[in-house]
């Protein structure tokens, strides 16, 4: 009985999968050709060496979110 519910079910997904169509459209914002991948951002500034640079201060409060949760550990490990 098992083996004949099983059969039912690959036989439905199967046919779905034969009968579903799908459209896959690319706005124009989108891949390497973007105005903002070629070093223009949408809003009018653009960008350079310093898009991959990473403020200082997300590194600090990081840095210091890794601090407290090892404290946290450490604390808990003496317990």
């Amino acid at each position: 009985m098992d083996t004949v519910k099983l059969f039912t079910v690959l036989l439905i997904c199967a046919s779905l999968m034969l009968i579903t169509e799908a459209q896959l459209t690319f706005t124009p914002a989108w891949g390497k050709r973007s105005q903002g991948a070629m070093g223009i951002n949408p809003l009018g500034s653009t960008f350079g060496q310093d898009a991959c640079k990473t403020p200082v201060d997300s590194l600090l409060v990081i840095y210091r979110m890794i601090q407290a949760e090892a404290q946290k550990i450490v604390d808990c490990s003496q317990k």
